[in-house]
């Protein structure tokens, strides 16, 4: 498994105790996942981000499974689950930050 999949799965498991302990509520969740979604042109720049820090932050494995998720339409990111979307998102900003870092300042 790769650092994608394997804290997809992580948190897939963690989210229904959460829930059972009281640390959130399923509504909660659900409006989570709405909020969560992306706009096309958020969706662009991941896919542009993913592929331009493959080899470099991502394995091609992880690029691989980030871009199934990511699907060929932002519909498609937007109908995944809270934990893939909570996951990708988290990454999304990561390699937001790198950019910046890579981005010389003038």
């Amino acid at each position: 498994m790769n650092r994608i999949t394997t804290a997809i799965e992580k948190l897939k498991a963690q989210i229904p105790e959460r829930i059972k302990t009281g640390l959130t509520t399923q509504k909660a969740v659900e409006t989570l996942q709405k909020d969560l979604d992306m706009s096309f042109e958020e969706y662009f720049k991941f896919q542009e981000l993913k592929s331009a820090y493959t080899g470099v932050f991502l394995t091609q494995e992880e690029a691989q499974a980030v871009y199934g998720y990511l699907g060929n339409t932002v519909e498609h990111f937007n109908a995944q689950s809270v934990a893939v979307k909570s996951v990708l998102t988290q990454l999304f900003m990561e390699l937001i930050k790198l950019q910046m870092k890579d981005t010389p300042r003038n």
